[in-house]
């Protein structure tokens, strides 16, 4: 990477609603922290993507409230992003990506002038290498420059479900490696099938892969810019868009989730930062690229996963299947069973199944909807959840008790904690426990167990070189995870 280029931040838009992967994704796990695709989390890929161009304290990640403990949950326990100071900016609440990518640049410009940031989507799957690196330090050049700057994909096949850019003539002094920036001719929505075909047959024309390069500074100018030509509607309310990231970036983070910070970030408009500015703007250019990239859009992804057989059946996991044709099945851990289905996709987790017709999978979402309004916790929360010291995974519940099964990872313990409603029983499967209870410490093995009556203060511990596991037997009258009171913890929660 050139050494004269100014620093390269990194802003990871990690939103989501957790709908479209439904029912592997859930509110408080959505799809960019599914770990399907490799093992690995499509946010985790996302930071090790961009970290070779950063500094370790420049990942920044904009989140919401609601999913913020989680995410941080997740990516605390990567532990080869352990060293990472990662920078999260929590919105008081959604406003679309105009207001996030207005706030990060709002936060860099106060910390940085020349800050040149990166706004990265948190859940493709995307190739990285001399071509990817070529890619930023071309667009880094540009942006350098004062443009804003998007990444195009050069189109592997008509596709109807992205929008497009149309790249105009090449942008003399930004060529790396073989890639180089044009010109934005025009930006162009989905469009049909047959319009597509023409485009790729063209050769002109890329995929808007949702990434963009620019200065933080003139990310906030050219909000300004649009406001004041107010050339379309979405772009009318740029210049409020700026000033209102800006009076939030002058507050303290504490009082952003304040009744006065919800006040004022919530007077912004929520519209998306392309129509806001970018699709507006006479100053973007466009870095063309070809890359093996995904935006893993709807559970068709999972195809991925698997080769199809000779009736273009795709069965991944515990899937067996008699007489269906163009089917995906996808069962990890249950076996799942089939009989003549056509096109049709089956996807199934621990505690939901969703069967629905090939072609109606970008309507996940209405099932959701559907299942939000009678009230079931499977839209919200999933039964197994990643934690900075292991996992737990949900075994049972039922009136006035749950089971889980705890993992903890070697080295790590977790918090210093009592409950108020409900007391557990330990019970150890493998590995060894050091336990506190109030003031009692003890090392339990497998086949020995603990009773900790509720208000006890109390902490599990792997006190052992190998992994622990425990089954965690919780009887009270209120079971949540909100009934915690934490007295010290190893991870700042």
């Amino acid at each position: 990477m050139n050494n004269d280029l100014p620093a390269l931040h990194a802003v990871i838009l990690a939103g989501g609603s957790g709908s479209r992967f439904w029912p592997l994704s859930r509110e408080m796990n959505p799809k960019q922290m599914l770990t399907i695709f490799g093992g690995i989390s499509l946010i985790a890929r996302a930071v090790h993507r961009i970290r070779p161009y950063t500094a370790d304290d420049a990942v920044h990640v904009v989140t919401g409230e609601a999913l913020f403990d989680e995410l941080r949950n997740h990516l605390i326990a990567q532990e080869d992003l352990a060293h990472l100071t990662i920078d999260y900016m929590v919105e008081p609440m959604g406003r679309n990506t105009a207001a996030a990518v207005a706030l990060a640049a709002a936060v860099l410009v106060r910390r940085d002038q020349d800050a040149i940031m990166m706004m990265l989507p948190s859940d493709h799957l995307l190739e990285d290498g001399e071509v990817w690196r070529n890619t930023i330090e071309s667009a880094m050049r540009l942006a350098s420059a004062g443009q804003m700057v998007t990444i195009g994909l050069k189109p592997s096949r008509p596709e109807t479900g992205y929008g497009y850019i149309h790249a105009g003539e090449e942008i003399a002094g930004s060529a790396v490696g073989g890639v180089r920036g044009h010109a934005v001719a025009a930006f162009i929505e989905k469009p049909d099938l047959e319009t597509a075909k023409r485009f790729v047959a063209d050769g002109g024309y890329l995929w808007n892969s949702g990434m963009l390069v620019a200065r933080a500074s003139v990310i906030l100018e050219e909000l300004r810019r649009a406001g004041d030509a107010a050339r379309t509607p979405e772009s009318a309310d740029g210049r409020r868009i700026a000033e209102v990231a800006e009076d939030m970036a002058a507050l303290d983070r504490a009082e952003w989730p304040t009744d006065e910070g919800r006040a004022l970030y919530g007077s912004m408009p929520s519209v998306p930062f392309d129509k806001a500015a970018l699709e507006v703007s006479a100053n973007v250019a466009v870095v063309p690229t070809e890359l093996d990239w995904s935006d893993v859009g709807s559970l068709l992804s999972i195809e991925k996963l698997g080769d199809a057989d000779a009736r273009g059946n795709v069965l991944v996991g515990r899937a067996y299947d008699v007489d269906s044709s163009g089917t995906l099945v996808y069962s990890p851990d249950r076996l799942v069973a089939t009989l003549g289905l056509a096109d049709a996709v089956v996807v199934d987790s621990a505690d939901a199944t969703l069967v629905a017709a090939k072609d109606r999978v970008q309507d996940v979402r209405l099932i959701v909807d559907m299942l939000k309004k009678a009230g079931a916790e499977e839209v919200s929360t999933s039964r197994s959840s990643l934690r900075p010291w292991g996992s737990w995974t949900l075994l049972m519940k039922g009136e006035g008790f749950q089971i889980k099964s705890i993992d903890v990872s070697a080295g790590k313990r977790l918090s210093v904690q009592s409950h108020n409603h409900r007391s557990e029983h330990w019970i150890v499967i493998s590995g060894e426990a050091r336990v506190m209870r109030d003031d009692d410490e003890m090392v339990l093995k497998a086949n020995e167990s603990v009773y900790l009556p509720a208000g006890a203060v109390h902490r599990l511990e792997n006190a052992g070189p190998v992994p622990l596991k425990v089954i965690e037997v919780a009887v009270g009258e209120y079971l949540g995870e909100d009934d915690i009171v934490r007295y010290s913890d190893d991870y700042g929660r």
